[in-house]
């Protein structure tokens, strides 16, 4: 036809040795016998560098284990491979990923085994690519439905705290009325009784027999216990009324303040205490009052007979866990542990896990309603906090509180 040029023709061997992808063959020694340009730009060798050295000179260790095991065999088998996932090993030493396939052929002067391969290195990258934006895209779907559970569980806790809520301030209401009712109802009889008793025995103390002013003498006695009983009981159920502010207390002003408090109430004439420097809390500052009261009380009450009482209190600064009862869950902020080592008689460790109950005393005998330690456990819980005591026969009584130096923002009150 006119106007058409002839398409010029190309020897083989040259297309083969020009062709853009990689070449080679070897025989069935595994020596190379031949190798085009593209592979040899690829791995920076020279066509006589190449030829006679073994096939698996091309190869990483990896891919001459992956040969040994599975190429090798699968054309010893089949006499073909294709798409062949393979590290090559160029001059320098590099790895470079091909994609490659292979034929055995047999001939009358032996075997060929011809090989063409092209460079994966862009399509790993890109493969990388998908694979990282293929997880990310799974990692926001879970997390679009986590965040929808998350949200629906809050929204129910949100409620559930909102009637928990309601049903304290109703409780604390409640609280306040029947503790108060309490302390004005039963306090004004025990207060009368005693007094008329005193009255009894001044006017007509002469006309009591022995036993009629010993009887006396114990009305009053547990008239003035039963009293003490309503008002310790009051104080312990107006804790749980958190209608006291939260201010910043110092804790050494609030000891010096127990420790003439206690001196004030009949305790011993002397209360010797050796104190590290406490710090200033975010706190209640009638509550904290109530809490450092007991606990000098209490060695004051139960020193050594005869002995004078002695307290070492002790204080160090620490990082503890602001979660007390979920479990796993970490929350480290500042706290003050602060412990009270007393001189005096203490008592069976047996007994430690029972020291802080309500009307619980050890031994009936000795002073005290059962209260005191109550009230001080209540205070430091109020306070997100914990206490704990050891203590041995003759060697006294060690409690130990913590207390964190400022409290949440959500904490009532």
């Amino acid at each position: 036809m006119l106007g058409v040029k002839p398409m010029p023709t190309f020897p083989m061997e040259e297309l083969l040795r020009c062709a853009p992808c990689g070449l080679f063959s070897y025989d069935g020694d595994g020596s190379l016998v031949a190798v085009n340009d593209a592979l040899l730009d690829l791995l920076g060798y020279t066509r006589d560098e190449l030829l006679g050295l073994p096939m698996t000179a091309l190869l990483t260790l990896a891919g001459r284990m992956f040969c040994e095991t599975h190429v090798f065999p699968l054309l010893r088998m089949q006499g073909r491979a294709d798409e062949i996932h393979l590290p090559l090993r160029s001059k320098g030493g590099e790895s470079i990923p091909v994609l490659l396939n292979a034929v055995r052929k047999e001939h009358e002067d032996g075997v060929l085994h011809h090989c063409a391969f092209m460079s994966v290195r862009e399509r790993g990258k890109y493969e990388d690519e998908l694979l990282k934006s293929k997880r990310k895209a799974e990692e926001a779907l879970r997390n679009n439905d986590v965040l929808n559970q998350v949200q629906q569980t809050l929204e129910m806790h949100a409620l559930e705290l909102d009637q928990k809520i309601s049903q304290l301030e109703q409780r604390n209401q409640d609280l306040t009325r029947v503790s108060t009712a309490l302390a004005q109802d039963l306090r004004q009889p025990a207060r009368q009784l005693a007094m008329f008793a005193c009255l009894f025995t001044r006017e007509d103390q002469e006309g009591l027999s022995v036993t009629g002013q010993h009887s006396l003498e114990r009305i009053k006695t547990v008239s003035v216990k039963m009293e003490q009983l309503v008002m310790g009981l009051h104080q312990f159920m107006a804790l749980d009324v958190l209608d006291e502010p939260i201010e910043d207390v110092d804790l050494l002003e609030i000891l010096g303040s127990a420790r003439h408090r206690v001196l004030e109430t009949g305790g011993p004439s002397t209360l010797t205490l050796r104190c590290d420097p406490l710090p200033v809390i975010q706190g209640r500052r009638r509550q904290l009052m109530q809490l450092f009261f007991h606990l000098l009380d209490n060695a004051a009450k139960f020193r050594k007979p005869r002995g004078e009482a002695r307290l070492d209190i002790g204080c160090q600064l620490i990082e503890h866990n602001s979660f007390r009862s979920i479990k796993d869950k970490y929350h480290y902020t500042d706290f003050a542990r602060i412990t009270f080592t007393d001189n005096g008689i203490g008592f069976d460790p047996l007994h430690r896990a029972h020291v802080f109950e309500v009307l619980r005393k050890l031994n009936p005998d000795t002073p005290g309603i059962g209260v005191g330690l109550a009230i001080c456990r209540k205070v430091v819980e109020n306070h997100h906090g914990s206490i704990s005591v050891e203590s041995e026969p003759g060697r006294g009584t060690q409690f130990t509180f913590l207390l964190p130096l400022k409290q949440q923002a959500s904490a009532p009150g």
